[in-house]
């Protein structure tokens, strides 16, 4: 499915237990579905464009049957075993990468790198900033970062009322 906090998340299971922490199974899926999708002409394009970043907008389920698999502790919750040796492979058809473009993880990604981008772009336009905007409580020194910042003091608060305190001299 896809994600919508934009961190890679997977729910996996190997023989009925449960791996919180994923592993070589769950990354194997999760990387060839991205690997899929990286494929796709509307990704292909985007020179940029990472596995990771892909994966950070995928939820992943896996139900695997594995004969003989290696946990990276007793309580089994990360799978070690090279996919090698897995017995099988998990090949996902076109169809399937059709169905999953249509859920609307493409335009997240793409939204994602345009993102991205802009971000880039505000980092090299030249401008500097003299104020800071957007940060809730936060009363911004008028004199901070100019010819007069050596009489500048900084003061963090906790609370309103100490922030009044300290504001009203």
């Amino acid at each position: 499915t896809v994600a919508t906090e934009g961190s890679y998340n997977q729910v996996s299971f190997v023989n009925s237990i449960c791996t919180l922490k994923g592993g070589t199974h769950a990354d194997s899926v999760a990387n060839g579905l991205c690997d899929k999708l990286m494929a796709t002409k509307t990704l292909k394009k985007h020179k940029k464009l990472k596995r990771a970043m892909v994966k950070n907008h995928v939820w992943v389920f896996v139900n695997a049957m594995i004969e003989n698999p290696t946990f990276d502790s007793q309580t089994k919750e990360n799978l070690t075993l090279k996919v090698s040796a897995f017995g099988s492979k998990c090949d996902m058809s076109d169809s399937f990468v059709k169905k999953f473009e249509k859920t609307g993880v493409v335009e997240m990604i793409l939204n994602f790198l345009d993102f991205k981008d802009n971000k880039q772009l505000k980092k090299q336009d030249g401008s500097k900033k003299t104020r800071l905007t957007g940060i809730p409580k936060l009363d911004d020194a008028n004199d901070a970062g100019g010819r007069n910042s050596q009489h500048c003091t900084l003061i963090l608060t906790e609370g309103d009322s100490a922030k009044a305190l300290a504001v009203s001299g």
